[in-house]
């Protein structure tokens, strides 16, 4: 998919968007919840553990591990400490399996002095049908992550970014920030990436 000039009602259109993108929210991605713990916290974040993702699609579930690398490395971005979910996902094996939030997160606090957990699963996941210059079925990738204190495991924070691939003359404030700068379709572990950087973005790690 190529660039092209926009029309002049285009770029109206999107001057438009970007005067009142704060108030209309015109190229948000995530929607987000805090909870009171959240308020009630009295420092910031500094090392989050992120535990293994899972999966509502089937399809979604081989890529698992990379959605969860590509969250990682994004909270890794803002200048974060973070656990990686193999090693959260030993010390879990170390326990002898599945333990629920609030273990978990007692237990990140033991082994790795983490101050959170994220918890985090792929809601949609729907490949691109064609290639990158054109395609008859954009990528479109849902994931929503969990944020729980450590070691107590109350929820602080939920994030959910849920959307299909525009076309850059859809939405010229959004598409730019796509891998490729929007000039591009992306396959559905590309579109994650971008799914990985809008939440670790939204995170509150505190003052």
């Amino acid at each position: 998919m190529g660039a092209r000039v926009l029309s002049s009602s285009e770029a109206r259109s999107a001057l438009a968007c970007l005067l009142l993108a704060g108030a209309l929210g015109c190229a948000s991605t995530v929607t987000d919840r805090s909870f009171p713990a959240l308020d009630e916290r009295s420092g910031p974040i500094l090392r989050i553990a992120v535990a293994p993702f899972g999966a509502k699609p089937e399809a979604a579930v081989a890529s698992t591990g990379v959605v969860a690398r590509q969250l990682t490395e994004a909270l890794v971005e803002r200048g974060v400490e973070v656990v990686p979910p193999e090693d959260v996902e030993r010390a879990i094996a170390g326990r002898g399996g599945a333990v629920g939030p609030n273990a978990l997160a007692a237990l990140v606090k033991d082994q790795f002095g983490a101050d959170a957990l994220v918890l985090g699963e792929i809601t949609r996941w729907v490949e691109r049908e064609g290639g990158a210059a054109g395609t008859l079925q954009p990528a479109s990738v849902g994931v929503r992550v969990e944020l729980f204190g450590a070691p107590d495991g109350q929820q602080l924070w939920q994030g959910e970014f849920d959307h299909t691939q525009q076309a850059m003359s859809e939405n010229v404030l959004l598409t730019p920030r796509y891998p490729g700068g929007g000039t591009r379709w992306l396959t559905a572990e590309e579109f994650a990436q971008f799914a990985a950087s809008e939440l670790a973005a939204a995170f509150p790690l505190g003052p």
